[in-house]
């Protein structure tokens, strides 16, 4: 059989570096030979000066010491970079009884040699290297710790046929371990010679025949490679989880007991099945799935839970150079001296700098979805879009989770933050989705993540949300509590964790505010200052600083000037957190034009005048007051906040020497809304 393979996979790893070091050394010193021989004639003779000999002599030394460093650069660069300790053995006790399991299978088989020596793997798999002297099982320890026993003989017996079959060379070539002959088997290898992907499929299902035979029947063999399977996928999203997408320089020495808790007691198993199902259905080869669906499989069937796992004692010394394996094959970093700590030992803000890190990533592979700058609103619409969602490409995108859909993923990041960020922390590193906020109220984010994203499908962008609603009621309960400010914070906050709406939110500036500045142009002075107040989300203040103002805007919720600042990376806008009632001493008539939008009419009525005293206060002499709000007639109810204001009210604004210019009342079918304009006269 003729295989048109790339050499390089013929030979092994270090006969490949031994070759490549020998050809570096020849070719440098090839080319030591011939600059000494084109220097020769200058370095001999009585008739040459002493000087020249001295160098011709340095430039041959300079010469070879450049072709030794480049023997030893290349030599230190591409050494293999397989740990001499990458398969520890297990203890000389084996209180778990592995090497019987491995003694029963091999007799089983008809193992013809001495019984192979048991390694164990940081990777999910089971593999058999025959040997003369014997062999090497290597025990992947994932496995080991959701898979039985029972199960664990099954998956032996499997390898222990296939070993035994087909030569290691010949293995490595097709690359016929049991995984990469089911790649090859459904068309994931091997794309450029279908006879050779029909004849890895003939071998995986003569390889299962034969197995069932042994095992008591083709079905026990397919659910214990079943089970090996959400094994794989449910380490692979652990490790992403908590290992290689961590943004501080650490690894954690406990990656196989978190990972062994989370199956005993965290259900991980049953909750990754339903998406593995769903990932064999969509992604795999036609005759693949006809295979195991012929053995036995069928999607969408329960998950016992581990109760008696083959590996019930994992030394700590054993699991640290494990992970140390981990951490060097996913950072590439052979500095494996990185600081080590357990996930227990992780504080809050670590895990919060861990989520802020994963949410901007989703946001980097949002605006390639949705284009320029957006808002976290944005992510919560795209998210009820089944359709747009698949564009997204990030990490968490490629990788099975055991999440009920991908807008649960997308959600996650959004309220892993917001809630945090309220104070909401976790009790169990290991299962992060349980949080526990100030009051003692506990949160399931992936539940809630659930609850979300099954309104957003349900009304359709939100359209079952009243928007007025959220704001009612943080506001009463910030009253409730004297606080007649806080709950925009809450409110905010709530917004950026996707479980509230900002009712006065459009998307883009208010459009009353856009229709004034088409008739104004900014004041004609040198660098004329804005000042726009209580700006939330920053598109009013963004508005202002394109028509040419040095705009400042303000908000009293550290959310709302966060979420400005990303919404707009890089802009002129000076964003501030500060106070209406108590605000910076330099603004008194220091701005050309202030820009009051709905704020005074979100506070109680008690403060209105205290509130819009300071807000003319910062109106220079000559400078304009803006201020739009939503309309009402006196003795009409104020509904929900912001509380529409009366004409009287918005009258009050011309005080401390401001004159009334223009009071707009423009009407609509169900609104009502104000735009008026003050000045200072300029003495």
């Amino acid at each position: 059989m003729r295989l048109l393979l790339e050499p390089s996979s013929l030979l092994p790893s270090w006969v490949r570096y031994a070759l490549g070091v020998i050809l570096v050394a020849a070719a440098g010193g090839g080319a030591v030979w011939l600059l000494a021989r084109t220097l020769q004639p200058w370095g001999v003779g009585e008739e040459q000066s002493g000087g020249i000999v001295v160098f011709t002599n340095v430039v041959k030394l300079l010469a070879l010491l450049v072709m030794c460093w480049a023997v030893l650069a290349y030599a230190v660069h591409n050494r293999p970079t397989r740990f001499r300790w990458r398969n520890p053995r297990p203890r000389t006790a084996d209180p778990d009884g592995l090497r019987a399991l491995v003694a029963e299978a091999a007799e089983l088989v008809g193992w013809d040699r001495p019984l192979p020596v048991i390694r164990l793997s940081a990777w999910p798999k089971v593999i058999v290297i025959r040997r003369f002297h014997g062999g090497v099982v290597k025990l992947g320890v994932p496995l080991l710790l959701g898979l039985s026993k029972e199960e664990l003989r099954v998956i032996l017996v499997r390898e222990l046929i296939l070993s035994h079959r087909v030569p290691r060379r010949l293995m490595s070539v097709l690359g016929l371990n049991s995984e990469d002959l089911e790649r090859a088997a459904r068309g994931e290898r091997f794309r450029w010679r279908p006879w050779l992907r029909a004849h890895a499929y003939r071998m995986r299902r003569d390889l299962w025949e034969d197995t069932g035979e042994m095992v008591g029947g083709a079905q026990i063999l397919e659910r214990a490679t079943w089970r090996e399977n959400l094994i794989i996928h449910a380490f692979v999203w652990h490790l992403r989880r908590h290992v290689h997408t961590m943004p501080f320089p650490t690894y954690f020495t406990d990656v196989y007991r978190s990972f062994g808790r989370l199956l005993a007691e965290d259900d991980l198993l049953a909750r990754i099945a339903p998406n593995v199902d769903s990932y064999w259905i969509e992604e795999i080869d036609a005759h693949e799935r006809r295979l195991t669906e012929e053995f036995g499989w069928k999607p969408g069937r329960p998950v016992d839970p581990v109760t008696d796992p083959a590996l019930t004692d994992l030394p700590a010394k054993v699991e640290h150079r494990l992970g140390r394996v981990l951490l060097r094959y996913y950072t590439n970093d052979r500095n494996t001296a990185r600081r080590s700590l357990p996930l227990a030992e992780t504080t809050a803000e670590q895990w919060l700098l861990h989520h802020e890190d994963q949410l901007e990533q989703l946001r980097a592979a949002a605006r390639a979805v949705l284009g320029g700058s957006h808002k976290i609103t944005d992510l919560v619409r795209l998210a009820a879009d089944d359709g747009r969602l698949k564009e997204l490409d990030w990490w968490h995108a490629k990788t099975v989770c055991p999440h009920p859909t991908r807008a649960v993923c997308v959600l996650l990041p959004l309220l892993q933050v917001g809630l945090r960020r309220q104070g909401y922390v976790h009790h169990d590193p290991v299962r992060q989705r349980l949080l526990t906020g100030p009051e003692g109220d506990k949160v399931d984010v992936v539940q809630l993540a659930g609850k979300i994203a099954a309104e957003l499908r349900e009304g359709g962008d939100m359209a079952r949300h009243d928007p007025d609603e959220d704001a009612r009621r943080l506001a009463a309960e910030s009253l409730a509590g004297g606080d007649a400010t806080g709950w925009f914070e809450r409110l905010y906050a709530g917004s950026a964790a996707g479980e509230a709406v900002v009712p006065w939110d459009s998307g883009g500036p208010h459009p009353l505010l856009v229709a004034w500045t088409e008739g104004h142009e900014p004041e004609r002075r040198d660098s004329p200052k804005a000042l726009v107040v209580g700006a939330g989300l920053g598109d009013d203040a963004e508005h202002v600083a394109a028509l040419g103002y040095a705009t400042t805007a303000f908000d009293v919720s550290e959310s709302a000037v966060r979420l400005a600042q990303e919404r707009f990376p890089g802009t002129a806008v000076s964003y501030q957190v500060a106070d209406l009632f108590d605000p910076p001493a330099g603004w008194r008539r220091a701005f050309d034009l202030v820009v009051e939008i709905m704020t005074v009419q979100a506070l109680p009525e008690p403060l209105h005048q205290d509130a819009i005293e300071r807000i003319a206060s910062f109106v220079r002499p000559g400078g304009t007051l803006l201020v739009i709000a939503s309309g009402r007639d006196e003795g009409d109810p104020a509904g929900a906040p912001p509380w529409p204001l009366t004409r009287a009210e918005v009258t009050a604004f011309a005080v401390g020497g401001l004159g009334v210019g223009e009071i707009e009342d423009l009407r609509e079918p169900g609104r009502r809304r104000w735009r008026a304009t003050f000045h200072r006269l300029t003495s």
